[in-house]
């Protein structure tokens, strides 16, 4: 079963999973962005094929990595059940990320690679994706920022650590996201506040909280929604949606995994 799974707002990332019996395709063909292909299951033997490094006999295993750079012509055929999560990242994303540390954007084909945060990562999309987690415009800008720093790993060695926002920058933008934590907010909506990019200003508000921005904006709708359920008899459904969450479901899933029991339960127990 292959499934493409939406983008984010402006196809920063989006990501597809295929589970099970395949064949693939020897057609030779290749993205605009940069395929990462991270197998999460199954026993294939595959034949993998790039114009830059040649032909190359696979056996794909749990937490094994695939990078095909984007433009490089590739094909690739299995036989056997293998379960893989891809991600497409945008190559004038990568580029701009680069260019934002100063590093050259150099990307060459993995055939044989390991990462335990990029697994970790596809492992969770994978058991949330009908879901749609990348709807969620503050978390597909910092996937895209996050993929794009491991395709660019290994020129990226030498980068300094960022510099926190200051305590007038920190604050104006949590203010703003206090007044409007019923929408769907975006990296560059928040960095248009301090005027910095919306790469830097993820970097520096990071160094500044210790949390991503959708980190943070995520624990104060859960905040929210802690005292809407204490507070008031709103159904769920509303408070969810009072919150920013795309669905009550959302919220759950959220809300159980940061509070450790679910809203209902919570509500009962208040």
């Amino acid at each position: 079963m292959l499934r493409r799974a939406a983008g984010s707002h402006d196809s920063l990332v989006d990501f597809h999973y295929h589970i099970g019996e395949g064949r693939g395709s020897r057609r030779r063909h290749q993205h605009d962005g940069h395929q990462i292909s991270v197998t999460v299951g199954g026993n294939a033997d595959m034949l993998w094929w790039t114009a830059t490094c040649g032909e190359a006999r696979l056996a794909p295993r749990d937490g094994h990595v695939l990078i095909n750079p984007a433009q490089e012509p590739h094909a690739s055929e299995w036989k056997g059940s293998w379960d893989c999560v891809g991600f497409h990242v945008n190559s004038r994303h990568t580029a701009a990320v680069a260019d934002e540390l100063g590093i050259p954007c150099t990307i060459a084909p993995v055939y044989d690679g390991s990462d335990r945060a990029v697994y970790g990562i596809a492992r969770g999309l994978l058991e949330e994706a009908d879901s749609d987690p990348l709807n969620c415009r503050l978390y597909a800008d910092s996937l895209a920022d996050f993929l794009a720093l491991r395709l660019l790993r290994a020129a990226r060695q030498r980068h300094l650590p960022a510099d926190a926002l200051t305590p007038a920058q920190l604050g104006r933008v949590t203010e703003y996201i206090v007044a409007h934590i019923d929408r769907n907010l975006s990296s560059a909506e928040l960095a248009s506040l301090v005027d910095l990019s919306a790469f830097h200003f993820s970097r520096r508000f990071k160094a500044s909280t210790g949390m991503a921005p959708y980190q943070y904006v995520t624990r104060q709708r859960i905040s929210l929604a802690q005292e809407l359920l204490t507070r008031t008899r709103l159904p769920i459904a509303e408070i969810s949606y009072r919150a920013g969450f795309s669905s009550q479901s959302h919220l759950g899933a959220r809300f159980k995994q940061i509070v450790g029991v679910t809203p209902r339960r919570y509500r009962e127990r208040s």
